[in-house]
This record gives structure tokens, sequence and C-alpha cells, in this order.
């Protein structure tokens, strides 16, 4: 039972998504999604940086500039290097380093003086003896803190006592008044050199070169050392203290033609990302999905306002990622061939307004925007400035097309509109331009370059619009008023073949469009509704009564269900003819639902006085309640119409009241229920309505020669005032 259960859950989860996948929610969320997705393809494509084949020594082909503020390390840091190089080392005093070098020389004389006892002590010595080489290796050993060269040696073998005993008082004296003035570290040399200069005076060559001056080597330390850690910071703070070698955003890295490209160019070009041979710039890209998703889910947000309540939200969808994804498209290609402000920015304002509405043209226009902005900016030879540039240009200019394209009916509009939108782009941009430039001459052509981007948007706007229009069948408001020719067809055809329907659907038509814009409605869409909306009479036009002229009710020899049938049949039948002709769906909804499912009433109570029981489902309209404002009104238009017969010279006053409780009935059959009309807009098409047909009711003033004539008239018939012939009457 438990296992049953289970596989029954499994197969009601599993209908459950079936459903939800084949629903129109979940078709509107997969359009959106992969729309998006190409959208998002794109914007990445066209961020991604130019890149180039360089090598240190090449002569540049090009002129490549920064594409962002970036540092030339390798100046930076050659710069840094100069500064420390620059700092004077920190110097300590060190205690007892006179000493140290007194002591040592102390120690080195009397090994010296040993040395000379020793050859004193060999059999053979004299002044001018030749020592072998034992003899010196042996007189090498005795000298333990000083090293002396084998010609040193001879020479120290060949000085006498009392000569090397003055040398030494010489250096002692010498060295300890040297020493007083400091011998700092690194300058050992020059105080040797200092010593060797005063002690020259008074000592042969021979003795200076051979025996003072490796003393002096041996002997000779520091007593101003440097110190370390101090130089070290001195030499931190001096690096830190040289500012960066920063290239700015627009400016020349590598000029075509001039010279050899560096080390630092190529370093440079690297840390941007423009060379071939760059790993992916993943923080660019990162920042881009970013930048998309929010635009796009604002995008989709304001979407859905605007569209939760169309009836074909799907359709309008499709055409707004459409021209957007063509928009880019176009803008992706000017810069692709260098000319971004060539780019048509205003197409997506412009375009939208015209076909599907101002509401869905300022969002799409507003966050592709945005999107191009950054998309011809980034990723190429651009600027800061020129996404300032864009986004004014397409935002500002963008949004004035779409405003003053509102409810146009003349396609010759949008040229007008046209041109001052690209007068509009080229102001802007020239003035961001004054503001933010040296010179006119650096901003004109980028804003003359825009001003032939909104041409072309123009020229592209007059092209694309008759294309969508037929490929989605949009109602936009040049369509309507082409459809509201009566050349059309189906309307020629209606005023041939069933002149009585024509003339009734002329009435609701001027009742529809007065009632629609009175509301805020689409008058043009109510106009061609109640032109349309009963072209299902075409089909039997005799079985309609304002089509019975000069013959009888042809329903007299039906039963009340088979006239009942014929009667709503219009309803589909209008409807096939509205798919073959190719009416766009908001007029084939009004002609569906502008009987909703209402009761055919008369054929209904005459059913019940044949005393058997009848199914009042079966005397019902097979459409549904209308679903927008223009059916409805559309459907109160032909109600109020065809009973305001009834009424004898009405007054305004009565004529308001008769439609108000016509609309009360529709209210209380719920027909009215899908349509969002609210209490006002009903208020105020029973006030439009009654307006419009006390005109067709009021009584005319007859002049007093139009009463002579009546007189003369029947004079001449010998009638009386009654009607009756005089001699009848006598």
């Amino acid at each position: 039972m438990s296992e049953n259960k289970h596989v029954v859950n499994k197969s009601n989860h599993f209908d459950r998504v079936k459903t939800y996948i084949s629903s129109k929610k979940f078709k509107l969320i997969l359009l959106q999604v992969l729309s998006s997705l190409i959208l998002l393809a794109m914007f990445l494509a066209s961020i991604t940086p130019v890149r180039y084949q360089l090598t240190v020594g090449m002569v540049p082909t090009m002129t490549i500039i920064a594409t962002k503020d970036v540092v030339d390390e390798v100046t930076t840091e050659r710069n840094r290097r100069e500064a420390a190089d620059n700092v004077q080392p920190i110097y300590v005093y060190k205690e007892g380093v006179t000493d140290q070098v007194l002591n040592k020389l102390e120690t080195i004389h009397n090994q010296m003086v040993s040395v000379l006892m020793y050859a004193q002590t060999l059999e053979d010595y004299s002044i001018d003896k030749k020592y072998t080489p034992d003899e010196l290796s042996y007189a090498s050993g005795i000298l333990t803190a000083i090293e002396l060269r084998e010609f040193q040696l001879n020479s120290l073998l060949h000085i006498s006592k009392e000569n090397l005993d003055t040398l030494f008082t010489t250096l002692r004296d010498t060295i300890k008044n040297t020493m007083q003035s400091n011998v700092t570290q690194g300058q050992e040399v020059t105080a040797i050199n200092s010593i060797m200069q005063i002690i020259g005076y008074k000592t042969d060559v021979n003795t200076l070169q051979n025996i003072a001056h490796p003393i002096l080597r041996a002997v000779m330390m520091p007593n101003m050392i440097i110190n370390e850690e101090a130089t070290e910071k001195a030499r931190a703070q001096a690096m830190e203290a040289v500012d960066d070698v920063v290239y700015k955003q627009g400016q020349n890295i590598v000029v075509k033609g001039e010279g050899r490209i560096k080390e630092n160019q190529i370093r440079m070009l690297a840390s941007l990302g423009l060379l071939s041979s760059d790993k992916t710039d993943y923080a660019t890209y990162l920042g881009g999905i970013l930048l998309f998703a929010a635009v796009i889910l604002l995008m989709h947000m304001l979407l859905y306002r605007i569209t939760k309540n169309m009836q074909h939200p799907g359709r309008y969808l499709l055409v707004i990622h459409l021209v957007m994804i063509v928009s880019y498209a176009l803008c992706t290609i000017a810069k692709a061939i260098h000319l971004n402000y060539l780019a048509p920015l205003l197409l997506t304002g412009m375009l939208l307004s015209v076909t599907i509405g101002i509401n869905a043209s300022l969002v799409a226009n507003l966050s592709l925007g945005i999107l191009v902005a950054f998309g011809l900016s980034v990723g190429g030879q651009s600027t800061t400035s020129d996404i300032v540039y864009v986004l004014c240009s397409s935002l500002l200019a963008g949004s004035v097309c779409s405003i003053l394209l509102k409810d146009n009916i003349q396609r010759a509009r949008i040229l007008l509109i046209g041109a001052l939108g690209a007068l509009m782009s080229f102001l802007v941009i020239l003035g961001i331009g004054i503001m933010v430039s040296s010179t006119i001459a650096v901003v004109m052509p980028i804003a003359l370059y825009s001003l032939g981007g909104s041409v072309l948007s123009v020229l592209l706007c007059l092209g694309l619009q008759p294309m969508l229009e037929w490929a989605f069948n949009l109602p936009t408001q040049s369509r309507l008023l082409d459809l509201c020719n009566p050349t059309q067809p189906l309307l020629h055809q209606l005023v041939t073949e069933a002149p009585g329907t024509y003339h009734h659907s002329l009435i609701i038509a001027n009742l529809a469009e007065a009632c629609a814009e009175r509301i805020g409605a689409n008058p043009l869409l109510a106009r061609a509704g109640g032109y349309y909306h009963d072209i299902g009479k075409l089909k039997r036009p005799l079985y309609f009564k304002e089509n019975q002229i000069g013959i009888g009710n042809v329903h007299d020899e039906s039963s009340p269900a088979m006239s009942a049938a014929i009667i709503t049949a219009h309803i589909r039948d209008g409807l096939a003819m509205a798919k073959q002709h190719r009416l766009p769906p908001e007029l084939q909804d009004i002609i569906s639902q502008h009987h909703g499912n209402s009761l055919v009433q008369y054929f209904y109570a005459k059913a019940q006085e044949s005393g058997e029981e009848v199914n009042p489902e079966d005397y019902r309209y097979a459409g549904k309640p209308p679903e927008s404002k223009e059916a409805a009104i559309v459907m109160l238009c032909d109600t109020v119409e065809a009973a305001i017969r009834t009424l004898k010279s009405p007054t305004k006053d009565d004529i308001k009241d008769f439609v108000l409780k016509l609309i009360q009935d529709k209210m209380k059959d719920r027909q009215l229920i899908n349509s969002s009309l609210s209490v006002r807009d009903l208020h105020l098409i029973a006030d439009t309505c009654a307006n419009v047909l006390y005109g067709v009711f009021h009584e005319r003033i007859e002049y007093p020669d139009q009463q002579r004539r009546k007189k003369t008239a029947r004079e001449l018939l010998g009638l009386s005032k009654s009607g009756q012939s005089t001699k009848e009457a006598k």
C-alpha cells in the first residue's frame, strides 16, 4: 500500500513538473533567460581586450593607448633604486677602534723586529744578503699579524732596526692623528693614502711602498661604522617617497613608428592584458558579469510590471529582447571597425517606442544604454570620458525620442523626431566635451560621429519597423491606422455585403475610440476593434437584424436553439477570418471577447416560452470575458448601441443612467471581472457614451421654411394633420 502511494506521489510530482514546463510562465522565464544569456555573451565579447603580438625591440606599427590607469613598473623601480642609491649612509662612532689599531700596529712592530733579529742570527748575514726560499719562509712564519709578499719580505730583511723603529714611530703618530679625525667605513683607502702622503716625506720610497703600505692596510679600521638599520630605513623612505610613474587612461603607451618597443612598455601592456601571450583577465569578466546582472535584473523587474497585465507578454518580450540584441550587435560592429560613436545608440528607444510602447522603450533604452556605454569603452582604445559620452547620449537623446514617438501614427514623423534626437546627441557630447576637454577640436569629431550614428538609428528604425510589424503582427499605431482604412479587404467586404453591420461597426468604432481616449487606453486599438468586432457576420449577414432590409426576419422560421447557434457562431467565424487576414492578436482578442460568455437573452427567453426545460449554457457565447480595457470598451459600446435604440427622445441624463444600468448588468454577469477597468473608468465610459449618443438622438429644430413646405405638401396631397385624406375626414 505504501509503495503504491509512493508511486502515485511520484507520478503526481512528474505531472506537476510537466505541466509547469508547458505553462506560459515557464516559457516566458525561458525566453528571458535565453535572451539574457545571448546579451551576456555579446557583452563579454565586446569587453574582451584587443591583444597585440609585440616584443622588445620591435618598431610599433600601431598606436596603443592605456585602457585604464597603469603603472610603469620598470621606470618606477629604476627611479626608486636611484633614490635609494642617493641616500648617504648613516654612521655611528665606534669606541676603542683607535686602541685596536695601535695595538695591532705594535704587534706587527714586534713581529718585524723579531724577523730582523732572526736575520742577524744567520751566519752569512749582511745588509745585502740574498735570502733563500727556506729562510724567507721561516721569516714569513714569524709574521702572523701581517702577510707580506716575497719582495716585501726582502725589503723588510734589508732595513735596519733603527729605520724600522723610526717608521713605526712615524706611523703611530700619524695613525693616531688620523683616527682622531675619524675614519668612516668605506673610506679606509682614502685614510691610508692620506697617511702615505704624510709619512712619504720622511720615508724612502722602497720602505714606503713595500713595508709601510702593507702595514697600513693590515691595521687601519674605521671608527665611523655604517648603521645598517638606520641606513636601510632611510633608503626605504626615499623609495617610498618616489611616486609611481602612471600612464593615465587614454595616454599613448606605444606610438606608431616612434622608436622601438621597450621593456617598460611591454610590462604595461601585459598589465593591461593587451598582449596575445597574456592570461585571461578574469577581473574584467567578473566585473562585467556583476554589472550585467544588476542591469538585467532591474530591467526584468520593470518589464514584469509593464507586461504582467498584457494578454500576449511573450510576443512583446521577444520583440524587446530581439531589438536589444540587434542594437547591441550593431554597436559591437561599430566598435570592431573603430567607429564607436557611429553606433546606432538611439535605435532601441525609437524602434520599441513605435512598436511596443513608451514604457518598454524607456526601460530597454536605459538598460542597453548602460551596457553599450561600457561595452564600447572597455577592452578597446577608449577612455572613461567615452563611457560618459555614450551613456549620456544614449540615455538623454534616446529617452527624448522614445517620449516624442509615443503613439506615433505617421512613419514620416520618425524622421523629424530622429533629427531632433540626433541634434540633442550632438549637443550633449559637445557640451560634455567642452566641460572636460581643453579644445573643441578634440570633441568635435566625436560629436559629429555621434550625429551620424543618430541618423543611422533613424534609417534603421524606418527600415526595421515594418519588418517587426509583419514578423510579429504588432498592433502599432501606424498599422492600426492602416487597418482602419475602409479600403481594407474585410472592411470593404463589410460595406458591400453587410452594410447594416458596417454602419453599426462605424458607430461602435467612434464610441470606443472616444471612451478609450477618455480613460487613457489605446484609442486606435479600440477604434479598430470597433470596426472588426463583427466581421464574423459576413458568413451569414441576413441572420442579423441590421442587415434585414426589405425582407422578413429569417429567425421566424428557425428554432431558438438554431438561431442562438447561428448568432453565437459569428464570434468563431470572425476569429477565423481575422486569422486568415492576419489581424493582430489584440484585435483577434477583441473579436473573440466582445460578447464574453454572456447569454443570448432574446432567444433564451423565446426558448423558455415554449415551456420546455432550457439549459442556459446552450445559449451563451463561447468566448471569455474581456481581458483588456479595449476589449471591454468594445463590449460595453456594442451593448449600449444596440440597447439605446429602445429609448424615445432621451435626455443626456437618461442616456447616462441607461448606460450605467447596462454596465451594472455586465458587472453582475461577471463580464468585466478581467478587464482591469476601475469604477472611475466605468463612470467616464458612461459619461462619454452619453455625450456621443446624445448627439445622435437629439431633436432637430424645424425652421419656419420647413414647416411651410410640410403644410403645402399636405394640402397638395389632401391630408389632414392626422394623416387622413380630407375627403375621408369629411
